[in-house]
C-alpha cells in the first residue's frame, strides 16, 4: 500500500487490484483492442477496472482528479498533458495547437516510438515515427504487440496498458487520456498526479504550487530557443519585472515574478496575450539584481505579493529571425 500525506489531507490507495472485482466484459464483440494476444487482452481488462481519465472538450480540461479549468493553448508550442514522472519515463503525451489552423495535435512518446494524431480534412490521421499510417492499415500494432492504434467513433484511439497508458483518444473536437491504476500518483503535467489531491492540483514542473490555472498550464509548455521556424514554438520563459514600484516593509521596492512567464523570443512580437496573476518577490529599489544569477534564482524566492501581468500566447517574428 502507498500512503501519500499532505498538509490538508491523507490519501490512501493500493497499487494492486482488489479481488474479487468486476471486469468490463459486457461488450463481447469489442472486448479489448488486443484481439490476437491473450496476455495483452487480460492486461487490458484488469487495468480498465480502475483506470483514471483526463479529458478536454473545447477549452475546458478535466484532470485525473476531476478538477475542471479552462486553458488557452499557446500556438505552435507543445504542452505536457501527462507523463510518467518516475525515472522510468515510460510515456509522455503532448498537446500542440497548430499556428495556421489552430487545431489540436497530439503526440505520444512510448519508448522509442513516436506517434502523432492530428486532424486533416475532417478526419484524424496517424503517423508512427514520421511515417503516415493510412486508414486502410488501421488497426496498427507495433512489433512488440504492446501498442495498438485503431479507429474509434469519430477519432482514433491508442492503447498501451503495459506501458501505463490505458487509452489515448483523439478527434477533431476533443481528446481523453486514461492511465492504468498502478500509475496513480506517478503522473504529472496538465492532467495532474491522479492522486486524489485536487486542492494541490496546480503544481508546476519545479514543484511550486500555484493558485493560477493559467500559470500552471503555461508552466508545462516546452519552450524554444530559436525563432527561425515559425511552425515551432516562438516563446520562452522569463521572469518579468512588475511595471509599478511598490512599498514593501516601508521601503520603495522593485518586484520580479517568481513564476516563469511565457514571452515571445527576441526578434518576435506578441499578437495575442492573456492576463495572468502570479507571485512577485520584491527587492529594495536601489539593489542590484545580477541578471545571470538573480533571474535564475528568483524562481526560488518567496512571494511578497500577487499581481496581474500579460503572458504571450501567439507571436509574429521579424525577417531577421527567419
Amino acid at each position: 500500500m502507498r500512503i501519500c500525506v499532505s498538509e490538508s489531507q491523507m490519501t490512501l490507495y493500493t497499487l494492486g487490484v482488489t479481488l474479487p472485482c468486476s471486469l468490463p466484459i459486457g461488450s463481447v464483440t469489442d472486448l479489448t483492442p488486443f484481439d490476437d494476444n491473450i496476455v495483452n487482452k487480460i492486461h487490458y481488462l484488469f487495468s480498465e477496472v480502475n483506470a483514471v481519465q483526463c479529458s478536454m472538450v473545447r477549452d475546458t480540461l478535466t484532470t485525473f482528479n476531476n478538477k475542471k479549468y479552462k486553458i488557452e493553448t499557446p500556438l505552435s508550442c507543445y504542452q505536457v498533458l501527462a507523463q510518467d514522472c518516475t525515472i522510468e519515463l515510460k510515456f509522455m503525451v503532448l498537446l500542440k495547437k497548430d499556428h495556421a489552423s489552430e487545431q489540436n495535435h497530439i503526440n505520444v512518446k512510448i519508448s522509442d516510438i513516436d506517434i502523432d494524431l492530428y486532424p486533416k480534412d475532417n478526419d484524424v490521421l496517424v503517423k508512427v515515427n514520421g511515417i503516415e499510417i493510412s486508414n486502410d492499415n488501421l488497426p496498427y500494432q507495433d512489433p512488440s504487440g504492446s501498442i495498438k492504434i485503431k479507429r474509434k467513433g469519430e477519432g482514433v484511439s491508442l492503447y498501451a496498458p503495459s506501458h501505463g497508458l490505458q487509452e489515448v483518444y483523439f478527434d477533431k473536437d476533443s481528446w481523453k487520456i486514461k492511465v492504468v491504476d498502478w500509475m496513480k500518483g506517478q503522473t504529472c503535467g496538465l492532467c495532474g498526479r491522479a492522486d486524489g489531491e485536487d486542492r494541490q492540483e496546480y503544481r508546476t514542473p519545479s514543484g511550486r504550487l500555484t493558485k493560477s490555472s493559467v500559470s500552471f498550464a503555461h508552466s508545462w509548455v516546452l519552450p524554444s530557443e530559436s525563432c527561425r521556424d515559425e511552425s515551432e514554438c516562438l516563446m520562452t520563459f522569463e521572469s518579468v519585472k512588475l511595471e509599478k514600484q511598490v512599498i514593501v516593509d516601508a521601503e520603495e521596492s522593485k518586484c520580479y515574478s517568481v513564476e516563469p512567464v511565457l514571452r515571445c523570443l527576441p526578434g518576435c512580437l506578441p499578437v495575442r496575450t492573456t492576463p495572468i496573476t502570479i507571485g512577485f518577490h520584491c527587492l529594495p529599489v536601489d539593489s542590484n539584481l545580477n541578471r545571470s544569477e538573480g533571474l535564475s534564482s528568483i524562481y526560488e524566492k518567496s512571494v511578497d505579493l500577487s499581481e496581474k501581468t500579460e503572458a504571450h500566447v501567439a507571436c509574429r517574428c521579424s525577417d531577421q529571425c527567419i
